[in-house]
């Protein structure tokens, strides 16, 4: 048994990470620059550090680290070209404190690029079917939609369905998969122009209210706000009511509503992106929480 060292006790020595430009884009290329300071009493032997982005890393072997000094590497990587949503960079140092031990240390920064579709900022599955009711969680407490009670309102993976002159297609997915995003301030992209964005969506956790804007080719912008209903029970607002849900423990024969609602236009403008109302961020039980399943221009 090796006796205990109270000199290889320590907190992991800081390492430091910075991202340039700070606001890249996809298919451009970022420099990595981490920065790793000994701050303990001993060397740091066999230290190697890995900058990555996401699952793309490039290691580096600093050797031994003596007690009070730095070292700083940087690496050049590109961007994917269909970069999208949360992009993750990462500086992981690794190092022996002693013959059979070792330890580590990391900072992390992200940024949050635009998705190119809605379906791409897709992040909760909110649908299950009758037979696996665990499959799905909408409301961060294990409850779903039913697809066979969509079904019977004409909502089957892909199909083209109208309320109130507007045109939606649903999402194109099976139970239990991403259908719907939470939206917490995440951009989309978009191309076109019409009257108006509309949106196929419900609230879980009350009523859904945040603020969103539209972006436009010339650079102008629109900012807009949104009030969705929560989904339990019948709404006289609601485009969809289904029977049930499910819920943890089955199903619930109490009715579900999904809404349709949106923002005017300006007429003949192209448009350039979305920024999501932000209602939450992300999906907590008991916080209220906008889920939005299709959009479309008209």
């Amino acid at each position: 048994m090796n006796a205990y060292r109270p000199e290889e006790d320590f907190l992991p020595p800081p390492v430091s990470l910075t991202v340039t430009p700070p606001t890249p884009e996809p298919g451009k290329a970022v420099t990595l620059t981490a920065t790793l300071t000994n701050t303990t009493r001993i060397t740091l032997r066999g230290t190697v550090l890995h900058l990555a982005v996401d699952d793309t890393e490039e290691p580096d072997s600093l050797g031994s680290l003596a007690p009070g000094r730095s070292v700083t590497r940087a690496w050049r990587t590109r961007l994917a070209d269909d970069a999208e949503g949360r992009i993750v960079f990462t500086a992981h140092a690794l190092f022996d404190v002693h013959r059979h031990g070792s330890d580590c240390t990391r900072a992390t920064s992200s940024i949050l690029l635009p998705y190119r579709s809605l379906p791409g900022a897709f992040d909760n599955a909110g649908i299950a079917s009758d037979a696996a009711l665990t499959v799905a969680n909408i409301d961060g407490s294990n409850s779903s939609l039913s697809a066979e009670a969509l079904a019977s309102a004409g909502l089957t993976p892909g199909a083209t369905v109208t309320y109130g002159g507007v045109t939606f297609t649903w999402p194109d997915t099976r139970p239990g998969n991403r259908d719907n995003v939470v939206s917490a301030g995440q951009s989309v992209l978009l191309s076109g122009s019409g009257s108006r964005l509309a949106f196929l969506g419900t609230s879980t956790w009350g009523e859904g209210r945040g603020d969103g804007k539209v972006v436009y080719a010339d650079g102008t912008e629109q900012a807009f706000s949104i009030a969705v209903p929560d989904w339990y029970g019948t709404n006289p607002s609601a485009a969809v009511v289904l029977p049930y849900r499910h819920i943890t423990t089955g199903r619930d024969d109490t009715p579900v509503s999904l809404f349709t609602f949106g923002v005017d236009l300006t007429p003949g403008k192209e448009l350039r992106s979305l920024v999501l109302p932000h209602v939450s961020d992300g999906l907590q039980s008991g916080v209220p929480a906008l889920h939005i399943f299709a959009m479309t221009i008209n």
